[in-house]
């Protein structure tokens, strides 16, 4: 095949036809190093690398996407493209191929197929420089900030308060059943119309669209649950708030094209239904769990993930690894009664964990699907089993409503817990939510009647 005939080639075969040396690539006389690229970076995240030529008006840019690390490995997209001149169409020499950066083989592959679609282009060079840029950007981070210079700083901040805390990794787990997926399309309901369907919470942010990945149900159950949510707060359904995707493969798989859809939609909230199969079922492994919060974190967005609990119910945290615990930032459980046949279902969202802030007290609803679905809040639980699944200082501040001054011995027996887990309870209390007599034994009653905020709870 014969070379393609550009002002490029005839001014190299020229210069060498009279045994004048020519450089491969730009032009660098005058410079000792290959000429550093003009970087951009476009709006949905595309690291672009540009080069050149003023003379020949050619023009080669690198676009790397989707930059992520997964173990010892720096994974990226590359795009290469090359312009001949200003008035020439715009070539795509390769598009949107994998590209390993800690590999030598797989970054020499690249080469080589730039080489044989646009030859003498010193790419190795190109490559490298692209290389240790991106390398920086992952390593490195955002600049460095002084603190001191943070003007204003705030107290966390919700995209539903005081459930799902904005720019964060929120986890609520349960059992199978417990209808957690209707509350995540609650949630996403509350978010994105900016009106909460579920009474105690406030949204804190200007509303913006949500995208529901689901891996348990189907689209046409999740637009009914969303129909049924909007017209409980009276509003009517709108285009473009809640986007659906089915999915099939790991978060992992599809992060790349899962960041395009979220900055191309302007999306403000990720839910992910559930965290099992977003994981590939491969919960128990670390090296699938981190690689998963990682991947859920390029995105920029508020995320919150669905999880299953441990059938024995034990331990903190969803089913897996510790990691699910370690790397959430946020954690609720979700807690069910529920008698067949009836239209009613009583539930109870128990706050376990909060990196930013204290535990907040337990959220208590009825859910009413005699015409529709509806979330009603309740002070205290109708449901025994539910309010039995609460923090033990909850517990004994309800049983001391009912029947003050109780000894610690008392307590365990009617709550069915150990007396050493009272005792703590009340001694760690004191002085806070409850008071204890001077005898022997002390007998225990609540300070005051109104609600208490209840932070640090054991249970």
């Amino acid at each position: 095949m014969e070379k393609e005939i550009t002002p490029f080639n005839a001014a190299k075969a020229l210069a060498e036809e009279h045994g004048i040396e020519t450089p491969t690539g730009m032009p660098t006389k005058g410079e000792e190093d290959f000429p550093e690229p003009e970087y951009t970076k476009n709006t949905i995240g595309t690291h672009m690398f540009t080069w050149q030529d003023d003379t020949t008006k050619e023009v080669i840019r690198v676009m790397i996407a989707h930059l992520t690390r997964t173990g010892k490995n720096l994974q990226a997209t590359l795009t290469v493209v090359y312009r001949r001149s200003a008035n020439s169409k715009v070539q795509n020499l390769l598009t949107g191929k994998g590209w390993n950066l800690n590999s030598t083989s797989h970054t020499e592959s690249q080469i080589r197929s730039l080489n044989k679609r646009l030859p003498d282009r010193n790419w190795d060079a190109r490559l490298a420089l692209v290389e240790e840029a991106v390398s920086k950007t992952i390593e490195i981070g955002e600049p460095l900030t002084d603190l001191a210079q943070v003007s204003n700083p705030t107290p966390a901040v919700y995209a539903l308060a005081p459930l799902v805390e904005a720019n964060e990794h929120n986890i609520i787990a349960a059992d199978g059943g417990s209808t957690k997926s209707l509350l995540a399309m609650a949630v996403a309901v509350s978010f994105s119309y900016g009106k909460s369907c579920l009474p105690g919470m406030n949204t804190g942010q200007p509303p913006k669209a949500t995208l529901f990945l689901d891996y348990e149900s189907t689209a046409n159950t999740q637009a009914q649950r969303r129909r049924q949510l909007v017209e409980s707060i009276g509003m009517q359904i709108e285009q473009g708030k809640i986007l659906y995707k089915k999915m099939y493969s790991p978060i992992t798989a599809a992060a790349s094209d899962l960041y395009d859809t979220i900055a191309s939609k302007e999306i403000g909230l990720v839910i992910i239904d559930s965290a099992s199969r977003a994981v590939g079922g491969e919960t128990n492994s670390e090296e699938s769990v981190i690689p998963f919060f990682n991947a859920c974190a390029s995105w920029g967005v508020t995320v919150l993930t669905i999880a299953h609990k441990p059938k024995d119910n034990a331990g903190r945290g969803p089913s897996g690894v510790a990691q699910w615990w370690n790397q959430a930032r946020n954690y609720w459980e979700l807690v069910k009664d529920q008698t067949p046949g009836q239209n009613e279902v009583f539930v109870a969202l128990r706050h376990d964990k909060a990196n930013d802030g204290q535990l907040h007290q337990p959220l208590n609803y009825k859910i009413d699907f005699t015409s529709g679905i509806k979330y009603h809040a309740e002070d205290i639980s109708s449901s025994d089993l539910v309010n039995s699944q609460m923090p033990v200082a909850q517990q004994i501040i309800e049983e001391l409503k009912s029947k003050p001054a109780q000894t610690a011995k008392e307590l365990a027996a009617t709550l069915d817990k150990t007396d050493k887990h009272i005792n703590n309870t009340l001694r760690m209390n004191e002085g806070k939510l409850f008071y204890g007599s001077n005898g022997t034994p002390r007998t225990w009653s609540n300070i005051g009647n109104q609600k208490e905020e209840m932070s640090g709870w054991l249970t």
